[in-house]
């Protein structure tokens, strides 16, 4: 028996007690059904009942029986399969991934929530699939040798490359695919891809870099003195290691390292009276610092250990490669990688403290909701990391503008009140319509749609932290990996019902921000 007809079957007996006396949908007063521009549901709210079951995975498993028809889902314990429960008080939120002939589908997921045993919503889009095979005709090893050849690069990989059978949703199809990832840091350019590779022929059907040239932009490092915490290391050398913010939890520590201007092999950063003040130490000062602060805020402001929830290390390498414009969060790396920039459009871009939130939001959002890095989904990827790196630098609403063109002054990458002045919509009727070769479907650019959204809350209120709260907990409880800018505004919405109620100026201001960017 395989691995994959073992976790159906246990599936199978998560639901039994569910799927007794409720094969049909129950009409249920008051149950609203959110549908996207597309006429794709993504949300359904309400007071829609008690559900059955002791615990909060059986009640979830009820909940899907009861909403099957709205979704037109066929068999629910053959078709989902339990991911993780997470628990406020008497919130649970139950996320299940999608299942295909026992198969995950890339991105699709359902999120039960219920309150006190009983139900109140779930989000996700579910949507007929057809898929193209039941089983694949080439091997892993095949699939993964097809996705590195893709790449160009003929290097040593920074770490094995890995594969997993995933059904990968292409308009009313599931092309069964293996997924490969793919991470390099030597070459031209660093490589954090996921490739997806034809189960059946071989052919690449699409293929993502996280580790892309992006649209960066800021100033330079500020030169202010910041108190920051090392460790002793043998023979009278300090490192940039913290050990402070995660030992009373059970976590690792902070840890900063450097490229020396390569891009294979990362080393201590480090100093012999403990006095940081060399040229070359500046930008490891920044990036080891900015990591404490972001991890501050999300433990203290928001009760997250770490971006994994769990007490991970946060690992930062600078001084990647010569004259590199960009920074960016490697997943299969589990670090963060910063360029020092080539001096006229960039600086060193540790030297941002949005930066560094940014960038390290990605790695929270790869831990939550997971959003696909492409289209809509991708857009509200690039523009959370934005929201809470406001809400973190709480000081303006410009992106990158410490680390931007250094002969400038006053510029950004982005602006959030005012996305136009970056080159990007601040309105719907201005998306921009772009294929996955430009930029991924444009993620850099639609960012600036949700941004405004979040900006508009936030003054509205008072409050870029409040607004980040939101945000925060949208992505951890209502977002899906393919959730569309429709689906952020109810996931948004149903986040500032929990915590201030319907009734709430909050709720009505959040309202209005969407609608203003013409988000429905």
């Amino acid at each position: 028996m395989n691995g994959r007809t073992v976790s159906t079957l246990v599936l199978s007996a998560l639901f039994v007690s569910a799927l007794t006396g409720t094969g049909s949908a129950e009409a249920i007063a008051g149950k609203k059904v959110l549908k996207n521009e597309k006429g794709e549901i993504h949300t359904i709210h309400g007071e829609l009942g008690t559900l059955k079951g002791a615990r909060a995975q059986e009640r979830a498993a009820d909940a899907l029986t009861k909403i099957k028809a709205d979704y037109g889902i066929g068999d629910v314990s053959r078709e989902f399969r339990l991911k993780k429960t997470m628990t406020e008080g008497k919130r649970a939120h139950t996320r299940f991934d999608r299942l295909l002939n026992g198969i995950p589908v890339y991105g699709e997921q359902l999120i039960v929530h219920e309150s006190d045993g009983s139900l109140t919503g779930v989000t996700g889009k579910y949507e007929p699939l057809t898929p193209t095979a039941a089983e694949a005709s080439i091997t892993a090893s095949e699939a993964l040798q097809k996705a590195v050849e893709h790449t160009g690069y003929k290097g040593p990989l920074s770490v094995p490359a890995s594969s997993a059978l995933t059904y990968l949703p292409q308009g009313d199809q599931a092309v069964l695919t293996y997924q490969v990832s793919v991470c390099y840091l030597a070459g031209e350019a660093p490589g954090d891809w996921t490739i997806f590779v034809d189960a059946g022929d071989g052919s690449i059907v699409s293929a993502l870099n996280r580790a892309q040239e992006l649209a960066a932009k800021g100033y330079g490092l500020d030169g202010t003195q910041k108190k920051i915490q090392t460790l002793a290391k043998g023979s009278g050398a300090y490192v940039l290691e913290d050990r402070t913010k995660l030992l009373s939890l059970g976590g690792s520590a902070i840890y900063t390292y450097t490229f020396n201007n390569g891009s294979l092999a990362q080393m201590y950063v480090s100093d012999k009276d403990n006095v940081w003040d060399s040229e070359a130490q500046k930008a490891a000062v920044d990036a080891h610092y900015y990591a404490g602060l972001v991890y501050d805020f999300y433990l203290n402001v928001l009760g997250r250990n770490s971006y994994d929830g769990r007490g991970a290390s946060i690992i930062s390498g600078v001084h990647y490669s010569k004259g590199y414009n960009n920074a960016f969060w490697s997943g299969s790396l589990g670090q963060m990688v910063y360029g020092d920039g080539d001096g006229v459009h960039m600086s060193s871009l540790a030297g941002g403290l949005d930066v560094v939130a940014h960038e390290l939001t990605h790695a929270v959002t790869e831990y939550t909701s997971g959003l696909i890095y492409q289209g809509q989904s991708g857009a509200l990827n690039e523009s959370w990391s934005d929201a809470m790196a406001a809400a973190i630098e709480n000081r303006n609403w410009l992106i990158g503008e410490d680390i931007w063109t250094p002969g400038v002054p006053g510029d950004a990458l982005r602006y959030m009140d005012q996305p136009e002045l970056g080159d990007q919509p601040g309105h719907m009727r201005d998306y921009y319509y772009a294929d996955l070769n430009d930029d991924n479907g444009g993620v850099h650019t639609n960012s600036g749609i949700p941004n405004k959204a979040f900006y508009h809350f936030a003054t509205a209120i008072g409050s870029r932290v409040n607004a980040g709260k939101i945000w925060y907990s949208a992505s951890l409880n209502y977002m899906a990996p393919n959730t569309d800018f429709s689906g952020a505004r109810a996931a948004t919405l149903a986040a500032c019902r929990d915590a201030y109620g319907e009734q709430s100026r909050e709720y009505t201001a959040l309202q209005a921000a969407w609608t203003a960017v013409g988000v429905n």
